[in-house]
């Protein structure tokens, strides 16, 4: 049985028209306002993340341990890191 060219070409158009569709979904999703923080909620944000590494210090340094500059950085460092962020499908 021969192929049928428009067929062909039907499903050509409805992959292209899938792909714009879902690079519709991602710029939509990477530039909505509501994915993004603005610069109080950014202060708010630091400032708890720094509240909390300054009781974790505490809390190491009551227990023994001296809490270097270094680790301190790399505390901050690594609690900057959004992981309550996820890709949405």
């Amino acid at each position: 049985m021969e192929k049928d060219p428009l067929h062909d070409r039907l499903a050509a158009l409805g992959r292209k028209i899938h792909a714009a569709e879902q690079k519709l979904r991602d710029h939509a999703h990477l530039y909505h306002d509501q994915a993004h923080l603005t610069s109080k909620e950014l202060k708010e944000r630091y400032a708890r993340l720094q509240a909390r590494l300054d009781d974790e210090a505490a809390d190491d340094e009551a227990h023994g341990h001296h809490v270097t500059d270094l680790e301190r950085s790399v505390r901050q460092w690594l609690d900057s890191f959004d992981t309550s962020h996820t890709a949405s499908n």
